[in-house]
């Protein structure tokens, strides 16, 4: 049977529309501009000062150009504080800036003080003024035997001594200034009879009535003790409580020998 037609609309009203089509999406527009304002541009002082906007692009008026070493490099890291491509500071390696110690005994190497590592055997300057090799423990030693020392005594700190300083006797005519120490022997203790501060440990004071050793201080005006310098360095910058640290072109070893802002460079305390 035949499909029977739609029946006409009588009340004159026309059928419904069809929809309408979607229209088109819109092109999408170029990159957004990098600032608007120069507060969106801001300086990274030691690579770009002077930021400003301009035409949606940021703008300096310095700008080191990348690998520019600037600001304040930290000495014997191996590292050196440089722009990037981007005008902010990077860390490049610098394998010629090691830490160079004031010491002999000291191996030379990126950030040594952190970690020091001895020069075993190298030749150095004994303390009281021989020939040495240096030890593990960063000391120089004249001997480590009584066979270095020909009709002498090696003693515990590697020095060379005459027979007598090891007798268990007060040898006054040999130059000793107590039992086997002072004069051509050891240094004496604290306490120990002195004529100077040669004869005694760290080469502090001498005096009083008779004249005895007294320890090294921070106060002697003297460089004595394990002092890098007078009266600073070594345990008096260790001082909590008042630590007494060197200034420009005083002696050092280790960083904080130094005042704030000075490194300790090849034993000198330099900015």
């Amino acid at each position: 049977m035949a499909a029977c037609a739609p029946e006409l609309q009588t009340d004159g009203t026309g059928g419904m529309g069809g929809a309408g089509g979607t229209g088109g999406t819109g092109g999408t527009g170029g990159m957004p501009p990098q600032c608007t304002t120069a507060d969106q541009c801001p300086d990274t002082p030691e690579c770009r000062i002077g930021g400003s906007c301009d035409e949606g692009t940021c703008k300096w008026t310095t700008e080191n150009l990348p690998g520019t070493a600037v600001g304040a490099q930290v000495y014997g890291d191996c590292k050196q504080r440089e722009c990037d491509a981007s005008g902010v500071i990077t860390q490049a390696d610098d394998p010629d800036d090691v830490y160079e110690w004031g010491n002999l005994c000291y191996k030379n190497a990126c950030n040594a003080w952190e970690t020091p590592v001895p020069e075993s055997g190298k030749q150095c300057p004994t303390k009281w003024g021989k020939a040495g090799l240096c030890t593990d423990q960063f000391e120089c030693d004249e001997c480590t035997l009584d066979a270095h020392c020909p009709g002498g005594k090696c003693t515990p700190d590697g020095r060379c001594v005459p027979l007598h300083c090891a007798n268990g006797s007060l040898d006054a005519a040999n130059g000793e200034t107590d039992v086997d120490c002072g004069g051509p022997c050891v240094p004496c203790a604290a306490g120990l009879k002195c004529n100077q501060r040669a004869d005694c440990e760290g080469e502090g004071s001498c005096g009083g009535s008779p004249k005895t050793c007294q320890p090294p201080s921070c106060n002697d005006t003297f460089k004595n003790g394990n002092e890098t310098d007078l009266d600073c360095g070594g345990s008096c910058a260790d001082d909590v409580a008042n630590p007494k640290r060197c200034t420009q072109g005083q002696g050092c070893l280790f960083p904080d020998d130094c005042s704030a802002g000075l490194s300790c460079k090849a034993g000198t305390c330099q900015p």
